[in-house]
């Protein structure tokens, strides 16, 4: 079984800031006797509640900040490097996530980091960014990209070849000879 982390709100889990999902039917693409799908959302995990004031990253001389929109004061950059941290070992059973495009948290490579109210550039939400960090090596997609034929083949060849090295790293060669 591989397993894959998924943000919560694209199974169906009310846990966006509005209080609504962005379910889509992974099944579809993700054979459910194939893959583990496990729900994540990053801002409910480290204590946001839902609803929640929207957070935005801004980001100056490449330092990135989770913050609310209307109260940017409202800084919960430490909370969610705490709880990544937290959780690492969670985030170490996965090959890959599947995440929700444009979120502060989730976006990969989508999100908008805001360097002044107006001027922005594309680039990571923040669970992406310490999860890049923490493993490279990591197979990313979005639910945008999942409708892509050639993305979606590129992450399950990715996520096959991780999970086949996770297999060979658990194995204890030297009592197998």
């Amino acid at each position: 079984m591989i397993e894959l982390g998924v943000s919560a709100c694209l199974l169906g889990n009310n846990v966006r800031y509005d209080g609504g999902n962005k379910y889509i039917d992974l099944t579809t693409y993700f054979n459910p006797d194939r893959y583990q799908l496990t729900g994540i959302c990053p801002e409910v995990g480290m204590g946001l509640s839902i609803p929640r004031a929207p957070v935005q990253i801004i980001n100056t001389d490449n330092q990135i900040k989770l913050v609310q929109v209307n109260n940017p004061r409202l800084d919960y950059t430490s909370q969610m490097e705490c709880w990544f941290t937290q959780n690492i070992d969670e985030f170490k059973q996965y090959v890959g996530f599947v995440l929700k495009s444009k979120s502060p948290s989730c976006g990969n490579q989508t999100t908008a980091n805001f360097q002044s109210q107006q001027d922005f550039f594309l680039a990571d939400g923040l669970f992406v960014h310490l999860l890049k960090q923490y493993r490279p090596d990591i197979a990313i997609i979005d639910e945008l990209q999942v409708y892509n034929s050639l993305c979606l083949a590129e992450f399950k060849v990715s996520v096959q070849a991780l999970s086949n090295a996770f297999l060979y790293r658990d194995l204890d060669f030297i009592n197998l000879l």
